[in-house]
């Protein structure tokens, strides 16, 4: 492992150690995660009734599922991610980030590491528990498909693309004064138009094709819904191309960002 690799994967040692470090706080994390799960659930069980009819090709279980799998994965993806974002902004505004930058790393891939080591964790200590008790409480059967292979990949891209949009959005402290509005935009816009309030499917036309093309798609919807059993063929294949598109993409624009971000803490004498 080259040297920048190895430093990134400490990063993500000590953010998995941080977060274990924290017991009491992982097990109330759950608790409210499942409960969270059961509202969810509750509703839409009551939507569907017991017809059982389908809506915009879903059915009742399928979409309980969804939402078993969305609780279960939400920690992991870094969807509650917004206070990490409104600290870095602050470090920004004040210049406690000229620490952060004199370090030969950059603070992006840093953020990004650090988010891998977050989601490592939560996925062995909340996912496996929150998904277990989900399908033992409503009797729900996990879809096995030669696709799911693919959900390590879209769960690392999805990861990606959460980490990402929450740094491009705390690093607008660079240049502006309230940084927390971009960085909450961001957090809403995930929970919307990610697929965290309801699958993207049972959207008006209009809005889901414009959800379909913003990176919180990416973020939420498209991992949670593989794991559902909801993504197939051309649409598995469209949906992972969208992902590793916007990766890319808020890659690149973190790297521009930080690199005009240090030009401009220079200029102000930081």
């Amino acid at each position: 492992m080259s040297p920048p690799l190895r430093a990134y994967a400490r990063y993500a040692r000590c953010a998995f150690q941080r977060r274990a470090a924290y017991r009491l706080a992982n097990v109330t994390g759950v608790l409210v995660n499942f409960f969270f799960f059961l509202i969810h659930a509750q509703v839409f069980l009551a939507f569907f009734g017991d017809g059982g009819r389908t809506v915009a090709g879903w059915s009742a279980h399928d979409t309980v599922l969804y939402f078993a799998t969305s609780e279960a994965l939400m920690m992991a993806l870094g969807v509650m991610t917004a206070a990490v974002g409104i600290e870095l902004s602050r470090r920004v505004l004040e210049g406690d980030v000229v620490v952060d930058l004199a370090r030969p790393v950059r603070l992006w891939a840093r953020h990004l590491g650090e988010a891998y080591g977050d989601a490592v964790y939560f996925l062995l200590a909340r996912t496996v528990v929150l998904y277990g008790g989900a399908c033992l409480t409503f009797s729900l059967v996990p879809p096995l498909a030669p696709r799911l292979l693919l959900l390590p990949l879209s769960l690392v891209l999805g990861t990606a693309i959460g980490a990402l949009s929450i740094y491009v959005a705390a690093a607008s402290a660079y240049w502006l004064e309230n940084p927390r509005g971009p960085v909450r935009v961001v957090f809403f816009a995930t929970f919307i138009c990610g697929g965290v309030v309801v699958p993207l499917d049972f959207y008006p036309d209009g809005f889901r094709s414009v959800c379909e093309l913003l990176p919180f798609r990416g973020a939420v919807y498209t991992p949670v819904a593989l794991a559902t059993g909801k993504l197939e063929g051309a649409a598995l294949l469209n949906a992972l191309a969208h992902q590793l598109g916007w990766t890319l993409a808020l890659m690149l624009a973190a790297h521009t960002i930080e690199l005009r971000g240090v030009r401009r803490l220079a200029a102000l004498g930081g």
